[in-house]
């Protein structure tokens, strides 16, 4: 039996005598409900009206005693379900009204536990409690798993819940938790790879643009050609090598950093593309000595470097 919160500055007897008035002004409003649902039905029961009739007889009949057409009919659709002799009076309306779809209404409503106002035993129905019974979400969640599920119909806007997601990331407990679950880690891969291959393609359009630059048009001013621009046809393939693997490692570095920062790497990992990079920076400041100085000696500290993996980057 479900003990009762009793707030600060109540008795218990004061508290339980307040619950019990309150409960009989419901049990009021759900008996006016059902008698004007009771009265719609007699009153459109055995009628030979024509189509459409029926709904002018409940628009007129709402006008005239100052209701309104939706609501009458759902107080007639309630009715209609309920049967006087299979309703609960200590149960709102409300609940009869949620129940109403249900095959087995009938038993259902009789089945939950029981509560210590009610003296008769019978059991105790709330409008989340009737949303339970029939498979929806409940206005108040209050287990975890209804919580998530209303968090996600809050969030069904892709940018929203992305929002969300990207503002929960300074929160390392909840990540943490997160990248625990097998199938968290598959769907960030996933996204991932997704991402590199429009990354990839997009490189690739650059690349190739790189690669075939526009034929200058006769007329154009040869001065106005940036100083790093040179001729196809005129410079010596060990130069366009050059440009080419710095433009292919440009552009494929910078997809795979993109990458990378969607990643969530460890510290061997971080160390390790760290050292790459190191080695990296090395082999370049000696590209850019052999090139302004024609000589292509190493110094013994790069030598070491690259020999710690056999010359590997």
């Amino acid at each position: 039996m479900p003990a009762i919160e009793i707030p600060a500055g109540y008795t218990h007897d004061e508290w339980t005598e307040f619950l019990k008035r309150g409960r009989r002004v419901i049990r009021t409003k759900s008996a006016s409900n059902f008698d004007l649902g009771d009265l719609l039905v007699e009153m459109l029961a055995n009628r030979s009206l024509a189509t459409g009739e029926v709904s002018r007889v409940i628009v007129l009949f709402a006008q005239q005693i100052r209701s309104t057409e939706s609501s009458l009919r759902t107080y007639r659709y309630v009715a209609t379900a309920w049967p006087a002799d299979k309703r609960r009076e200590d149960v709102p309306w409300t609940v009869h009204q949620h129940l109403a779809a249900l095959p087995n209404r009938f038993e259902l409503i009789r089945e939950e536990p029981s509560d210590e106002l009610d003296p008769r035993d019978h059991g105790v129905w709330t409008v989340d409690a009737a949303l339970r019974a029939r498979q929806s979400l409940p206005d108040h969640p209050s287990t975890p798993h209804e919580r998530v599920d209303h968090a996600k119909r809050l969030l069904r806007a892709t940018d929203e819940a992305a929002q969300v997601v990207t503002q929960l990331a300074d929160r390392t407990e909840v990540i943490k938790k997160a990248v625990e679950d097998p199938a968290f880690r598959r769907a960030v891969r996933d996204a991932s790879r997704e991402r590199g291959r429009e990354l990839e393609e997009r490189a690739e359009f650059r690349q190739h643009q790189a690669a075939s630059p526009p034929e200058p048009s006769r007329t154009e001013n040869t001065s106005d050609v940036p100083p790093a621009s040179v001729s196809y046809r005129d410079t010596p393939s060990s130069v366009l090598k050059i440009l080419g693997q710095c433009t292919s490692f440009c552009v494929s570095m910078q997809n795979a950093v993109v990458l990378a920062q969607e990643e969530m790497l460890d510290a061997d990992e971080e160390a390790a593309v760290l050292d790459s990079l190191k080695k990296v920076r090395a082999v370049c400041d000696w590209c850019e000595h052999v090139v302004t100085t024609g000589q292509g000696d190493m110094d013994e500290a790069l030598v070491r470097l690259l020999d710690n993996d056999g010359g590997q980057l």
